[in-house]
């Protein structure tokens, strides 16, 4: 049997009716008194019939009290199954990731989660009185336990509150008690810091990539409109003018191409290519292909680690190459003439670094957390003069991350700048010299 309300109701009119049927066997009794006045037949014919009154009612009550037996026992189960219910929500609702406070239809606190106690600064004893209150307008005013109840009872929208730089949804949910009458209110804080950082970079992508795109795109116009229209006659203009709208063609292919390379690299996350090979020697052959870019700036390009050096890693050779003529790149980029450019390999036992350094123009203390943004240039009156499509260092960190290993960056302002990019060396096999 399980618990309903009208089965109490059925007990109450049957609990009712009983009383009434013992009232009337009591009517018999009297009956039977006046009666017995008057012979003794009639007196015996009274007491049958009295005992037969008395007999139907107790079996009718009876009955009721096993039902009434029954649906306090059932309902009693449910209160036990409800309570359990109710601890396990609450051992969920105070382990669950996400703040929650629950507020009372007067005001009172009635639960708040580990979450919403470190998020909002509050210790056990601070739940007593206006003191949540006091932390949760540190926090954010919209926390404290007037405004959930309105934000809940007005049916507000989640919104998004800032607090120490991250970013929070808060939601308001409505307890609702019966009749449709609300007894109270939930708010959920959710930590929603790395979608609304997700978001905006996505937006600063689009943005990036269609100004990257119109800028080439206008020249590239403007050229071949200005060679239509007739208005360049020397020969050697027309041809400078020809030259310029490749450069911008080759421009757009090469941030195309970034991109393509950037969203291929993301969505593999692994690459089949892998194998074992020297990276020692894969340095040296990427300082060598760079050697006559540096060559036209005038700089010392120095190999710091020994020509015979032998470093082994698990690798896909041309994405580590890609890694290496970013990086490298960037350094004879921006670096002045006559400057100077040291490369050092330095192995240890689980991992290798490739440490690239140079005194060249270094980045500013608020641009360096920003270097592996997408499209990020730093300055762009200087990068403007060495182009590029800012990608670079994105794509190197996604490929180095892929590999297992990490790059970082140190760069002071004027004083130049050093990258170490680290990977796990491959696992020996075999045994030398066992013989």
């Amino acid at each position: 049997m399980s618990y309903r309300k009208d089965d109490l109701v059925g007990i109450r009119k049957a609990r009712f009716a009983s009383f009434v049927l013992l009232l009337v066997c009591f009517a018999g009794l009297l009956v039977l008194l006046v009666l017995s006045l008057v012979g003794l037949w009639a007196y015996l014919a009274s007491f049958v019939i009295f005992a037969v009154l008395v007999v139907f009612w107790w079996f009718y009550y009876r009955n009721i009290l096993f039902s009434e037996a029954e649906f306090f026992k059932a309902l009693a189960t449910e209160m036990r199954a409800a309570n359990r219910r109710l601890r396990i929500l609450e051992s969920v609702v105070r382990q669950v990731g996400d703040g929650v406070v629950v507020v009372s239809g007067d005001g009172g606190l009635v639960l708040i989660n580990e979450a919403a106690k470190s998020l909002l600064a509050v210790l056990d004893d601070d739940l007593e009185g206006n003191r949540y209150d006091e932390h949760a307008a540190d926090f954010n005013p919209k926390l404290e336990r007037k405004a959930i109840l309105e934000g809940a009872y007005e049916n507000k929208t989640p919104e998004i509150i800032s607090a120490d730089g991250q970013f929070y949804k808060i939601s308001y949910i409505p307890l609702v008690a019966e009749k449709g009458l609300k007894s109270g209110a939930i708010v959920v804080i959710s930590d929603v810091t790395e979608n609304t950082k997700a978001e905006k970079m996505q937006i600063e992508f689009v943005a990036n990539v269609s100004h990257e795109l119109k800028t080439p795109l206008s020249s590239v116009r403007l050229y071949a409109e200005t060679l239509i229209s007739g208005a360049v006659d020397n020969e050697e203009m027309r041809r400078e003018f020809l030259e310029m709208i490749v450069s911008e063609a080759d421009r757009m292919d090469g941030l195309i191409k970034d991109l393509l390379y950037l969203a291929r690299v993301e969505h593999t996350g692994s690459y089949t290519e892998m194998e074992k090979d020297d990276l020692s020697l894969l340095v040296r052959q990427a300082i060598k292909k760079l050697g006559m870019t540096a060559g036209n700036k005038s700089l010392s390009v120095n190999q710091m680690f020994a020509n015979d050096l032998c470093v082994n890693v698990e690798m896909d050779r041309g994405h580590i190459e890609q890694v290496l003529f970013n990086i490298l790149g960037n350094a004879i980029k921006y670096t002045e003439e006559k400057g100077r450019i040291d490369i050092d390999i330095i192995s240890g036992q689980n991992c290798v670094q490739i440490v690239i350094s140079d005194n060249g123009v270094g980045i500013s203390e608020e641009d360096l957390s920003r270097v592996f943004e997408r499209f990020w240039r730093g300055d762009k009156a200087r990068t403007g003069k060495t182009g590029g499509t800012g990608l670079g260092l994105a794509i190197s960190k996604q490929i180095v991350d892929a590999h297992g290993g990490n790059i970082g960056i140190e760069s002071k302002l004027g004083r130049g700048t050093t990258v170490t990019i680290n990977l796990p060396t491959a696992r020996s096999r075999g045994i030398p010299g066992i013989l």
